[in-house]
């Protein structure tokens, strides 16, 4: 929950595994304090999401897969950036090598994690 307000996280899922994302989702609804408010399977659909969901002001964390359909969604992590710098972005990818890591705190992720990664490892930073 938002430490001021009492009121749950607003998340955001942007992964293109239907079945992974409604998993993740899933998980992220059972869990007190946070509200999954929009999903996505493409840069397209996140980008609509964001510019027509009625999200701005409202979205807390994204959560993002970088290999998407139609791009890159570092892409979308800048965006994100420039018009709401307090979105707090998490990365939930199998391409995460140290350099791309790296790169992704630039663009202003938050933490990182591989879903290659055995259960109970901390993200990569």
């Amino acid at each position: 929950m938002s430490p001021k307000t009492k009121t749950p996280l607003k998340v955001m899922l942007v992964e293109d595994h239907l079945a992974f994302r409604q998993a993740i989702a899933f998980v992220l609804q059972s869990e007190q304090g946070l509200e999954v408010i929009a999903q996505a399977g493409s840069l397209a659909e996140a980008r609509e999401a964001l510019e027509g969901g009625g999200l701005e002001g409202r979205l807390d964390v994204a959560l993002i897969d970088l290999i998407l359909p139609d791009g890159d969604g570092t892409d979308l992590i800048a965006e994100l950036r420039r018009s709401d710098p307090a979105v707090k972005v998490v990365v939930l990818s199998a391409d995460l090598w140290p350099r791309r890591v790296e790169e992704l705190s630039r663009a202003g992720s938050t933490p990182c994690w591989t879903r290659c990664s055995p259960p109970g490892r901390s993200p990569e930073r």
